[in-house]
């Protein structure tokens, strides 16, 4: 029950930033030589586990290439691998209104914060899809329940 509950709601959060992002994207005009496509869905970002287990953090920039509904090549052009990987499959989740097909560079960042408490944290993630997306994550504290 939880589960689906946690579903819901991080669909709607992906739903709404979406429609803020284009909302955004429309009102302040983007400075590149061509038209970016409008993204209509996309999975929720999240840091990966294991690059947070790991304190792995940087910016990864990936140049997209569309078929005029979904990415069909992407070529990294920096970052951690670990962090490539995952920025390569939330792209592989995002789904564009139909438009003429394009290249475009997208730019993933992910910061760990200090830790604010035992155990993992989400944290928060700024989307201006498809060209920006920022992922921050609180850091890992270990807590020995002797203290407590």
């Amino acid at each position: 029950m939880a589960d689906s509950k946690c579903y819901s709601m991080r669909k709607l959060v992906v739903v709404a930033v979406i429609v803020l992002g284009g909302i955004s994207s429309s009102a302040f005009p983007q400075q590149t030589d061509h038209v970016v496509p409008l993204v209509a869905a996309a999975n929720a970002p999240l840091y990966p586990r294991m690059a947070l287990v790991a304190r792995i953090q940087g910016v990864v920039t990936i140049e997209v290439t569309t078929d005029g509904k979904k990415a069909v090549s992407f070529d990294a052009e920096s970052g951690p691998p670990m962090l490539v990987k995952a920025a390569k499959q939330e792209i592989l989740t995002w789904k564009f209104y139909e438009h003429k097909p394009t290249t475009f560079v997208t730019r993933f960042e992910y910061l760990i914060e200090e830790p604010a408490g035992c155990g993992f944290s989400n944290g928060t993630s700024v989307i201006t899809l498809p060209l920006q997306v920022r992922i921050n994550a609180k850091g890992l504290k270990s807590c020995d329940p002797a203290e407590r």
